[in-house]
């Protein structure tokens, strides 16, 4: 399993407004792929005949009330849905699923879920990142990711953030295993 958190967030006053147009792209596409899945959560959603996309979906739920299970044995407050960044959730997951190595940062050294944001018009105070990848595809797999990422002192970090009140998780697979989840988190 790999795991990848930027334990530190985002500050938006510190973004700078250039914005890449390969990111837009991105973006833009994501959007359209999931505008029909933005407006309530996973769970409350009728599921697509496609067994894959019925997957994902599960995982994405299965992610969400993991982290919120977590937060809650901490004392701490649940992470309420966030559909205004699912796409960028999904998105950024679709584009781990064939890099070497999970990165939260593009070619420049700059956080690109940072950008992704900015891109949609999406405000926040505090933003943050986790991304997990895993081979393997039993009913298990989003609790090995959960217990895995509550392991690591910056995925935690973010996981436990009480001043983020919102998330939104998505997740995307080759078809040959390879399971991709990206978490987003803001205030």
């Amino acid at each position: 399993m790999t795991l990848s958190g930027c334990g530190d967030g985002a500050d938006s006053r510190a973004m700078d407004r250039r914005r890449l147009s390969r990111v837009a792209v991105v973006s833009a596409l994501a959007g359209l792929m999931s505008l029909a899945f933005t407006l309530q959560p996973v769970a409350a959603l009728q599921l697509p005949g496609d067994p894959a996309l019925a997957m994902l979906f599960s995982v994405e739920q299965a992610m969400l009330d993991l982290t919120n299970a977590d937060r809650a044995a901490n004392g701490v407050d649940p992470l309420e849905f966030d559909p205004e960044t699912l796409a960028i959730a999904r998105a950024r997951a679709a584009s781990q699923l064939d890099t070497p190595s999970l990165t939260h940062y593009d070619a420049n050294g700059e956080l690109v879920f940072v950008h992704l944001l900015a891109d949609a018009q999406i405000g926040y105070q505090l933003a943050g990142e986790n991304l997990a990848r895993v081979n393997a595809e039993d009913a298990s797999v989003t609790g090995r990711v959960e217990q895995a990422l509550m392991t690591s002192p910056t995925h935690r970090k973010n996981i436990l953030e009480r001043t983020f009140t919102r998330v939104a998780i998505g997740s995307a697979t080759d078809g040959q295993g390879q399971l991709t989840i990206a978490e987003v988190y803001r205030n």
